[in-house]
């Protein structure tokens, strides 16, 4: 199981009981939207109160510019000495988007693999199932590559598994890997299914089915398994013999469907579910504007260059997400883009000048008070300011270093003394003796090196 698939468990769990209250994934995946927004919405509201702290720190920040300009260290600490007085995390804004698209990878694999999470399906029965569409797939590309078709070669009364080993023993074929039984098998689907009509009211076969991209998207078996599962579904109605009982049973109870729209098909230029990115562009570009709008009348800062670019440059990643995968994840983006639309405009309008005020003061005065433990932004803030400074002065190293050599000179400079006392104390004792038995002292006492008995 992969990273995202383990991620995607718990959502996937949400998005089951909400498919259970509508039996229907599109409207199941706006309910789940709405759950997310709400649970998020603490982090919001906190995102929306940080980008008023950093808005008013605006004309302190102008300040120190002009007090520090040349001075690129001191402007940086003294930012960060002001961050920290004013209590304002410049990060506390980006974790939203973090999560937002943490959530968007977790919903594409949910959406690309809904039978894994909406129904009690045994897990062998479905990866048989996504198998089965994926080397049908294959051996239908293969016979497509050598200019026939299934029908074709049935009207030669060939034998389709007689066939599937020739083209297997064909230099870098893409069937190499396939076993000959394997290749049996799925010979007698081949023979067996060559009776369905399409849209034109032709007959054609399993192979012209599943290369026939308005049935198909190749697009679904380009990456493997992960996505064969929209496959399935849409398969399963057609062809139910190729999957297991209780598989067919759960596609045909479930309704992948949103206002008519197929969750599985992927949008196009010729199709009508062009118009999921296009609307996912326009409310991401509704959503930027509104978002402008009140940052301005509040008074906050102009917007660089380049923080234009990033908020442009979120419209344009909606319409190439909306556009690159199935639908459901298209219309999963405009159902987050919405709320967070509505979300905004309830946030600005709610969080006045006044009431920002009062919920400011009533921060910095739960800091003061209670002095927690240091949170690691701050730490980091405080690491760089003691670099920063120390740039300015030597290092405790450095004084250490000074401490142990004059340290060192005491210790040299005490035992020169204690030897010259020693010197003198023993020159006094043959003086006093010389006086005393009449023997004259000519030279000094040499030192004299004492051993101990081991």
């Amino acid at each position: 199981m992969s990273f995202w698939q383990i991620l995607a468990w718990p959502f996937g769990k949400i998005l089951y009981f909400c498919y259970l209250l509508v039996r229907n994934y599109g409207w199941a995946l706006f309910l789940f939207t709405a759950i997310i927004r709400l649970i998020m919405f603490p982090s919001s509201y906190n995102q929306q109160i940080s980008t008023e702290k950093m808005n008013r720190l605006n004309p302190k920040m102008e300040a120190l510019k002009k007090k520090y300009a040349g001075n690129q260290d001191k402007l940086n600490e003294a930012t960060m000495e002001l961050y920290n007085q004013e209590n304002v995390n410049p990060m506390g804004s980006c974790l939203p988007t973090l999560i937002t698209f943490v959530l968007l990878f977790a919903i594409i694999e949910v959406v690309y693999a809904p039978l894994s999470y909406i129904g009690n399906v045994d897990s062998n029965s479905l990866e048989a199932a996504e198998e089965m569409v994926i080397d049908v797939y294959n051996v239908s590309s293969v016979i497509d590559e050598h200019e026939t078709t299934v029908s074709e070669l049935l009207a030669e009364n060939t034998n389709i598994y007689d066939i599937l080993l020739e083209y297997k023993a064909e230099e870098d074929s893409d069937l190499a890997d396939y076993s000959d039984s394997r290749l049996e098998e799925l010979a007698v689907y081949f023979e067996q299914y060559n009776d369905y009509y399409d849209n034109d009211g032709d007959m054609i076969g399993l192979d012209e089915y599943f290369l026939d991209s308005n049935l198909v998207s190749s697009r679904l078996v380009a990456s493997g398994s992960s996505r064969a599962q929209l496959l399935v579904i849409s398969v399963s109605q057609v062809y139910p013999d190729l999957f297991s009982d209780d598989v067919v049973d759960l596609c045909a109870d479930f309704d992948y469907t949103f206002l008519g729209i197929d969750l599985g098909d992927y949008p196009s230029w010729r199709s009508v579910l062009v118009l999921i990115p296009i609307m996912s562009l326009a409310l991401q570009l509704i959503l930027t504007f509104v978002s402008q709008y009140f940052t301005k009348k509040k008074g906050g800062a102009t917007t660089s260059g380049s923080m234009k670019i990033m908020l442009y440059a979120m419209p344009l990643l909606s319409f190439w997400i909306a556009f690159s995968f199935p639908a459901g994840i298209g219309i999963y983006w405009i159902f987050s883009s919405l709320l967070s639309l509505v979300q905004t405009v309830f946030l600005n309008l709610y969080l006045t000048p006044a009431r920002v005020d009062k919920i400011i003061a009533k921060d910095n005065e739960k800091a003061k008070k209670k002095r927690k433990k240091k949170s690691l932004y701050q730490q980091a803030l405080e690491a760089q300011q003691a670099e920063l400074q120390g740039k300015q002065r030597p290092s405790k190293y450095e004084d250490d270093e000074d401490d142990d050599e004059e340290a060192s000179e005491e210790v040299k400079l005490s035992r020169a003394q204690k030897k010259e006392a020693e010197r003198n104390t023993l020159n006094e004792a043959r003086r006093r003796y010389a006086e005393k038995y009449g023997d004259s002292l000519d030279v000094d006492v040499p030192e004299i090196e004492t051993t101990k008995k081991k």
